[in-house]
């Protein structure tokens, strides 16, 4: 083995990187891409969560203390309020408007205070009765993050106002779950697993596949023949569609055979949101390779799609975790879409007439995918 060959080989290979700009601009941006997401995203607090508060208390405004909860909840970020009902809104039923509103997932939580909450408060103080005043929480609970961000909020404000040191507990909070009654944190967790591993299972193959097709100029032989561009694209969306189906089955059966997962809709639903983002999935990978001058370039284009999707869609952690900068890309991932509409099947137990808006998106993705890589197709031969 001689020296001198080897640094032969590493310059050349050195030098036909030199001509590429594309790769030398992949290495140096890509790892700067990458830990500034995962630093903005790991380092994020959960913050702007939506909430109603309902403050039927009827105490004079300068000696309720609802009213000094709400105003510490007010200054501090992670709840959004936004709305405040009072006792003085007459012609409607707060409490029945603000669960609906929880209920279609307009907000996440109402935060309710009874009509004789400072009074109560008072007498747990006064240690004449034993028990504390009571702060209702009506929040959907499919997401324990966000359940527990509220919840932590609310004890924040409540421990500002009457000291950590108290002898006596005199607000303690009741919460209302109006989804996920008795969902665990696993049961969140599955559908993100679900719609990560058929993107990384169609995205990975079309690009692959791609590749291998070109290197072994298969794909020209097919070209020649009668078969249209349209027809190779849409044969390898549904191969590669059934391929997450299949692999998203078995990742239902193993997690309600070994970890009991509650599934409360229709699985078949979420099934077919698997297949439709695997379709637009295949569509996006057969898109980039098209346009990947070399085979190196298309493979380039794995963790620039990954990593963000991964990290901002709310796979591992709320959207509301992620920072506000960085937030507004996370409506433009459709995997976004599909664990939003997958979490709303299992956990909530909606059908397709209530993920319309998330299906609509994942449809119209797949749709111009699928024409986009047929015209990239058409355009390189």
């Amino acid at each position: 083995m001689r020296f001198d060959r080897i640094l032969a080989i590493a310059k050349k290979n050195l030098r036909s990187l030199k001509h590429d700009k594309r790769t030398i601009g992949f290495l140096v941006l890509m790892p700067l891409l990458m830990i500034t997401i995962f630093g903005y995203t790991f380092g994020g607090n959960i913050r702007n969560v939506d909430v109603y508060i309902v403050n039927l208390d009827r105490a004079p405004t300068n000696v309720s203390v609802s009213a000094a909860i709400v105003a510490n909840l007010e200054t501090r970020d992670t709840l959004h309020i936004v709305k405040i009902y009072g006792p003085g809104d007459a012609g409607v039923d707060p409490l029945a408007i603000s669960r609906d509103e929880v209920k279609d997932t307009h907000i996440w939580a109402t935060i309710v205070f009874n009509e004789t909450f400072s009074e109560d408060v008072a007498t747990a103080t006064s240690g004449s009765d034993g028990r504390p005043a009571m702060i209702q929480l009506i929040v959907d609970g499919t997401n324990p993050n966000i359940v527990q961000a509220i919840s932590n909020d609310i004890l924040t404000s409540v421990r500002a106002l009457v000291g950590t040191q108290a002898s006596v507990t005199p607000i303690s909070i009741s919460t209302d779950l109006v989804y996920g009654k008795d969902a665990r944190f696993i049961d969140f967790f599955a559908p993100g697993v679900m719609g990560l591993a058929a993107m990384m299972v169609t995205f990975m193959l079309s690009i692959i596949s791609f590749v291998h097709e070109r290197s072994a100029s298969t794909l020209d032989r097919l070209l020649s023949t009668p078969v249209t561009e349209g027809e190779v694209v849409a044969g390898y969306a549904i191969a590669f569609g059934l391929v997450g189906l299949i692999q998203s089955t078995v990742i239902i059966l193993a997690a309600v055979l070994l970890f009991q997962i509650q599934i409360v809709g229709n699985p078949l639903t979420a099934l077919l949101i698997i297949f439709v983002f695997g379709m637009g999935m295949q569509g996006l990978g057969f898109l980039l390779s098209s346009i990947a001058k070399n085979e190196f370039q298309a493979i380039q284009f794995l963790p620039i799609i990954l990593f963000p999707s991964i990290l901002l869609s709310g796979v591992f952690w709320p959207i509301e975790a992620v920072p506000t900068l960085l937030r507004p890309i996370s409506n433009f991932i459709p995997l976004t879409y599909a664990v939003d509409g997958m979490r709303s099947v299992m956990i909530r137990g909606w059908g397709i007439g209530d993920i319309w808006f998330q299906f609509g998106v994942l449809i119209i993705f797949a749709c111009v995918m699928l024409v986009l890589s047929t015209y990239g197709l058409k355009r390189r031969k």
